[in-house]
C-alpha cells in the first residue's frame, strides 16, 4: 500500500476514534437528546404533532425511502456494468456500501436496548432515557431497539460516493460527501419530529457509516486503482 493511502487510513481511524469518543462523551454528559426532543413534542397534547403528518410519514418516511433503495439498486447494477472500467474499484466500494452500511445499522439496532423518544416516559412513554454509555435501568423489560437510526442508513451508505474519485478529483469527493451528510441529517431531522429516533442516533449513524465504507474502501483494494477522471 502507497505511503499516502496509509497516511490516509490512519487518519480517518483516528478521526473516527476522537469522533466517536467525542460523540459518546457530549451525550452522556448533557442532556442534548432531549432538550433537541422537547422542541418537537407537544406536552398538552401529549403527542408528536409530525408522527403521522403526511409529508413526514409518507412523503418523507415512505416515499423517499423508496427512492434511495431504488438508487441503491441502481448502483448495484452500475458497479457490475464497469466491472471492466477503469473506475470498477470505486464503484464497486458504493455497491458494496449500499448493501452493508443497511446492515451494519440493522445489527447494531438489534443489539442495542436503546428507546425511541415516542417511548421514553418524559414524552408519554413508559420507559427511561439511557444513553451509550449508560447502563440500562434493571426493571427495563422491553428493549428499544431503536439505535442508530435505520432510516438514515437509507443515505448514509451514499458518504462512499466521497472516494469515488478520491484523490483525483477531490472537489467531487467534498461535494458529494457534504451533499451525502446534507440528506443524511435531514432524514434525522424528520425522524426527530416525528418522535422516532434522537440527534444522537443520527449522528452515529453517520460515523458507522463512514466507518462501514473506509473498511470496505481498504479491503477490497480500492486504493490500487485509480478513479476514471
Amino acid at each position: 500500500m502507497p505511503a499516502s493511502w496509509r497516511r490516509f487510513y490512519l487518519r480517518q481511524s483516528l478521526l473516527l476514534a476522537a469522533s466517536g469518543l467525542a460523540l459518546a462523551l457530549l451525550f452522556h454528559f448533557t442532556r442534548l437528546d432531549l432538550w433537541l426532543a422537547d422542541i418537537w413534542y407537544d406536552p398538552q397534547r401529549q403527542s408528536w404533532p409530525a408522527r403521522n403528518a403526511w409529508w413526514a410519514a409518507k412523503l418523507v418516511h415512505q416515499w423517499l425511502r423508496y427512492v434511495l433503495i431504488a438508487c441503491a439498486l441502481g448502483c448495484i447494477a452500475r458497479a457490475w456494468m464497469r466491472r471492466h472500467a477503469a473506475d470498477a474499484a470505486g464503484w464497486r466500494v458504493v455497491a458494496l456500501s449500499a448493501l452493508a452500511v443497511p446492515l451494519a445499522v440493522s445489527v447494531w439496532k438489534r443489539l442495542s436496548s436503546m428507546h425511541c423518544p415516542w417511548d421514553i416516559d418524559r414524552f408519554g412513554g413508559g420507559a427511561p432515557y439511557f444513553d451509550l454509555l449508560a447502563t440500562a435501568p434493571a426493571h427495563v423489560d422491553l428493549v428499544g431497539r431503536c439505535f442508530p437510526a435505520g432510516f438514515v442508513s437509507t443515505s448514509g451508505w451514499l458518504l462512499a460516493f466521497a472516494l469515488l474519485r478520491y484523490p483525483q478529483d477531490p472537489r467531487f469527493s467534498r461535494r458529494a460527501g457534504s451533499a451525502a451528510v446534507a440528506l443524511s441529517l435531514f432524514l434525522g431531522m424528520v425522524q426527530q419530529m416525528r418522535g422516532a429516533h434522537f440527534f444522537s442516533h443520527v449522528l452515529w449513524t453517520l460515523w458507522l457509516s463512514w466507518a462501514v465504507i473506509l473498511v470496505i474502501h481498504a479491503a477490497t483494494g480500492a486504493w490500487r486503482t485509480p478513479a476514471a477522471r
